[in-house]
């Protein structure tokens, strides 16, 4: 941060949400353009039974806290069941491990071959020795006393590609149930789509929709990164960037551009 704001010109205005504090109308006001970049972070739920028992955690919580507190204030069980099989599985997984669970299971509902996380990664989580079971996915967590106590699981089977290209997960009839006093809600992250929706911007399914590279069909207003494409590399979000730094200046020299890779967006004057 103390690299990006040396370049000079780049203040930073922290504490201040976008659609509590501050909201897009306001924005488009008070600045010539206004770049998008608020990426997906809301943990995917389960849409299980017992999935909001004590104990029940989603693992960008579970990871945020985590990084903003003493290792002493974070809570975390005996026995850890983590669900799914990304990045942000891993690094859940293996912090566990290491605050001191005694078993953490990685559960995920397709095999090796269609893992999303890297061969690096997962070899990291077995290092700290974190388990892994293929071929599960989350059927029902069980608890007593209004905690965790076990999650039952789907045995399950591969089908045809989906539209990810992976083979899809199929239901095999068979379950088993694991002992657990901590489960980790690792399961992907979703678009802001009440964020989205709320502020009237076009959007699929909460991704915001853009024309070419960036631009939205609002005045002044251009997107890009995980909040456009559902969530991709670092990288892609670099890409982004710079392709929207480009239209924006494009813009601001001549609102009315148009360029071969950036289609023409609607601007009310």
């Amino acid at each position: 941060m103390n690299y990006i704001t040396s370049i000079g010109g780049i203040d930073i205005k922290y504490n201040h949400e976008f659609g509590k504090d501050i909201t897009l109308e306001q924005l488009q006001q008070s600045y010539d353009a206004v770049y998008m970049a608020f990426g997906v972070g809301l943990a995917r739920q389960l849409d299980i039974e017992g999935e909001h028992l004590e104990g029940v955690e989603d693992a960008i919580k579970f990871i945020y806290e985590l990084r903003n507190n003493e290792y002493s204030k974070i809570a975390v069980g005996d026995k850890v069941a983590v669900i799914g099989m990304g990045m942000t599985a891993i690094d859940a997984a293996t912090q566990a491990k290491r605050l001191g669970a005694s078993d953490v299971t990685l559960v995920y509902r397709r095999t090796q071959a269609e893992m999303p996380c890297t061969e690096k990664e997962l070899d990291i989580a077995k290092l700290d020795g974190c388990k892994v079971i293929w071929l599960a996915s989350p059927k029902e967590i069980k608890g007593e006393n209004g905690k965790v106590s076990q999650l039952i699981c789907d045995v399950m089977k591969l089908g045809e590609p989906d539209a990810s290209g992976r083979r899809s997960p199929i239901v095999s009839g068979e379950t088993f149930t694991l002992d657990v006093d901590m489960v980790i809600k690792a399961a992907g992250q979703m678009p802001f789509q009440t964020l989205v929706n709320d502020n009237n911007i076009d959007n699929n399914n909460g991704k915001i929709a853009v024309s070419g590279k960036s631009a939205t069909k609002l005045a002044k207003v251009f997107a890009g990164g995980d909040c456009v494409n559902g969530g991709r590399e670092v990288v892609d979000a670099v890409q982004a960037g710079k392709d929207g730094a480009a239209a924006i200046l494009k813009y601001i020299i001549s609102p009315d551009y148009i360029i071969e890779s950036e289609l023409k967006p609607t601007f009310n004057n």
